[in-house]
């Protein structure tokens, strides 16, 4: 009868070890390299039909009232009672009348009336009376849908720049075959966005201006 000694046991079990081990390296490496060529291969993917969605400043249904310059631009929010845009930066803050495009107010004292965390701030002129809610590069909140099923997308394969993709029909930029449903309507490194709370407007803004659309039938 042949016995193995304590001796011959553990050069075994430590053979056993060595192997486990190296099929467990080889195991992970294989699976982190199938999950990195998956990654890849969906990234390009989805930049294949984002390159699909066309770039338009008046997408269909609505028309693009203008560019404004605000230097220091910190956020912008849409007033809940009536039809203005609230815009805070370095320079103060200011209204603009979403009906006709125009400034009708303005304060000078920088970032006056902002909250604690910057998510609100207390309105001028004819909503002086209003707290408006924002959008702000540390988050916020103005819608990203309307009532007619349609949504704002943001996505960034050419980070720091961002496409801003308006997307009708209640399609999406990302869904296969949803692309002619999909317009680019604004490329910047995107700070603030969103429609206004009735759904007819729409704000994109970066930090030296923001971009208005008006819906040409209202909701």
């Amino acid at each position: 009868m042949t016995f193995i000694n304590s001796y011959n046991f553990c050069q075994v079990g430590g053979l056993l070890k060595c192997w486990r081990g190296l099929f467990i390296k080889l195991f992970k490496r294989k699976t982190s390299s199938s999950a990195e060529s998956y990654k890849e291969q969906n990234r390009t993917r989805l930049i294949g039909l984002l390159n699909q969605i066309k770039s338009s400043k008046n997408p269909d249904g609505w028309k693009h009232m203008g560019s404004y310059a605000v230097g220091g631009l910190l956020s912008v929010g849409f007033s809940k009672t009536d039809r203005y845009l609230l815009v805070v930066s370095s320079q103060g803050r200011g209204i603009v009348d979403l009906e006709s495009g125009k400034k009708v107010a303005r304060d000078e004292t920088a970032y006056e009336g902002l909250s604690d965390n910057s998510m609100y701030c207390q309105g001028i002129g004819p909503i002086g009376d209003e707290l408006v809610a924002l959008s702000t590069y540390s988050g916020g909140g103005l819608p990203q849908s309307n009532s007619a099923g349609e949504s704002l997308e943001l996505v960034a394969p050419e980070w720091p720049e961002y496409d801003l993709v308006l997307c009708q029909n209640y399609k999406s930029a990302l869904v296969p075959g949803n692309q002619t449903f999909c317009t680019k309507i604004y490329k910047e490194h995107v700070r603030a966005f969103g429609f206004s709370w009735c759904g007819n407007y729409i704000v994109s803004a970066c930090g030296s201006d923001f971009d208005l659309w008006q819906r040409v039938e209202k909701l």
